[in-house]
């Protein structure tokens, strides 16, 4: 009987000891499970921030940059509105008013340089169609120079020194 007990009392520790461990591999696989899905969990989100990451790494050297020259923006407008706080309200308006003739001045300069540009064209029209009428003119003169010469008279000198010749060239034929 004790070794039937001992049998029994071993028998129950062994169920017991498979219990826990068939307990301890159906937690075992359950975490296992867990962790696989965590893992591919996390190789899913691992691409998402490389993604990420990448798209922030093109985007982000440029938003620094433009953050730090608004930084620089903001710095230069605070240092400006300090000025314009400390300054003198009639030396602001007094330096408004020499700015508003300034650019009228400067307009009224431009309205003039461009009305002597139009009169400077005008002349240039102007001398083209004088030289024009310079070449038509001396063209004309050479055509009647031309022409008196073809039609001009004899002077008496001429006459005299040609009835000279003709004398001489008859009394020649003559003899």
């Amino acid at each position: 009987m004790d070794n039937q007990l001992k049998n029994v009392k071993t028998h129950s520790r062994l169920l017991s000891k498979g219990t826990w461990y068939q307990w301890r591999m159906t937690l075992l696989e359950t975490l296992k499970d867990g962790l696989f899905n965590s893992g591919e969990g996390m190789i899913k989100d691992e691409e998402i921030l490389d993604k990420q990451q990448a798209l922030l790494d093109s985007v982000l050297p440029k938003l620094t940059k433009q953050a730090e020259e608004l930084q620089a923006e903001e710095a230069d407008l605070q240092l400006a509105a300090e000025e314009l706080a400390n300054c003198d309200p009639e030396e602001l308006s007094e330096a408004r008013q020499q700015l508003i003739a300034v650019d009228a001045d400067i307009e009224a300069k431009k309205n003039m340089i461009a009305d002597l540009r139009k009169q400077l064209q005008a002349k240039e029209a102007e001398i083209e169609v004088g030289t024009q009428r310079k070449e038509i003119y001396l063209e004309e003169i050479r055509e009647a120079e031309k022409i008196r010469e073809e039609c001009r008279g004899w002077t008496s000198s001429e006459i005299s020194s040609l009835k000279g010749v003709f004398l001489f060239t008859n009394l020649w034929f003559i003899c």
